[in-house]
């Protein structure tokens, strides 16, 4: 393989954000590794984080089925639940924790019978309005959850919906819904964004996600502000370089006229590899060592950049589109779009390569 797109793993990254989440937290915390770990591999995560995390979370059962069979025996959460009985029974089956958000997921497991109860986290609606039982409806769940031999109730959970956000009013006001209630459980509330956001939130177990990738939480502030650090460093190399004259375009529809005579350079990565297409004319390509400006349009498999400032660039030189030299969220932004989706939209042809 010698067509240069790679995605550059540093684990020991991954393990320093999770210090940090857990610093914070003064908590046990569950690391979301959904998704396929945010596009950096379901099982490479949980295996960098073995040692260390207290728990992992993942969005459905299929993923802690790969899990346990990757050989781990963390705790499990399941942060959607079943969906029918045949997952309660899989659950059961591996020790596997599920979220209940909704009462029909209560009747799905009616006349199964677990060898032993499957614990279960209760998710309420404080206000995010997505998934989770409303508060006054909260005790009645309970209430049969408890009368079921086959259900533990371990933990009352929510789910912040703009913790991100820096007027935390609306954060604060979900908040006091979940502190003031008095459950039977320990809770779980804090995302990444709550964790960076209030580390003082009485609870027994945080979830953080996005922190653990290196990717900031918070809008108005950065991840090296937060002391994080990127886990994947997309990486390419400069195939062409070649001269425009001034009032020439570059790429389809010759959307970028250059304004002077301007030296380009050819990336190997497009849109097949994961990068966004709508990336905007300005986007910040680091080419050996140095910023530059990405112009025209992204193809499927190329990108092009203004590498007029760079002399020393050539055929082979290194290009990162996001990682230590470049932060995703500041590309993420430019795109309209957050670093979640640029991690979890990098293809599978791009391959994965561990650096420690």
């Amino acid at each position: 393989m010698t067509r240069p797109v790679r995605a550059l793993l540093k684990w020991s990254n991954l393990r320093h954000n999770y210090r940090v989440a857990k610093r914070r937290a003064a908590a046990l915390a569950y690391a979301v590794i959904k998704a396929n770990g945010y596009g950096h591999g379901l099982e490479a995560c949980a295996n960098a984080l073995a040692s260390e995390a207290d728990g992992f979370a993942v969005a459905c059962v299929d993923e802690g089925v790969r899990i346990r069979s990757a050989g781990f025996d963390h705790p499990i959460l399941v942060l959607q639940g079943a969906y029918n009985a045949e997952e309660w029974q899989v659950a059961a089956d591996l020790g596997l924790q599920l979220v209940v958000h909704h009462e029909q997921q209560l009747q799905d497991c009616q006349g199964l019978e677990f060898r032993y109860p499957v614990p279960v986290w209760l998710k309420i609606n404080s206000g995010m309005n997505r998934l989770g039982i409303r508060v006054d409806d909260a005790n009645s769940i309970i209430i049969q959850i408890e009368a079921n031999d086959n259900l533990q109730l371990v933990h009352v959970m929510s789910h912040f919906a703009t913790a991100d956000e820096a007027d935390d009013a609306f954060f604060t006001e979900q908040r006091q819904i979940m502190l003031k209630h008095d459950w039977p459980v320990p809770l779980s509330l804090s995302n990444s964004a709550a964790l960076m956001r209030d580390e003082s939130i009485a609870e027994a177990v945080s979830r953080p996600g996005i922190m653990l990738y290196g990717s900031s939480p918070l809008a108005e502030k950065t991840a090296s502000e937060l002391d994080l650090r990127p886990v994947m460093s997309l990486q390419s190399a400069l195939i062409s370089t070649h001269e425009v004259a001034a009032g020439e375009g570059v790429g389809y529809g010759h959307s970028w006229v250059a304004e002077r005579d301007t030296r380009v350079g050819v990336v190997a990565i497009g849109y097949g590899d994961g990068y966004p297409r709508h990336a905007p004319v300005g986007t910040p390509v680091n080419v050996a060592g140095v910023e530059c400006p990405l112009i025209g349009r992204v193809s499927m498999d190329m990108i092009t950049v203004d590498i007029t400032d760079v002399p020393t660039a050539q055929i082979g030189s290194s290009v990162q589109l996001w990682g230590e030299l470049v932060d995703i969220d500041r590309v993420a932004a430019l795109c309209g779009t957050i670093g979640y989706e640029l991690y979890c939209q990098v293809t599978p042809r791009v391959p994965r390569v561990t650096l420690q």
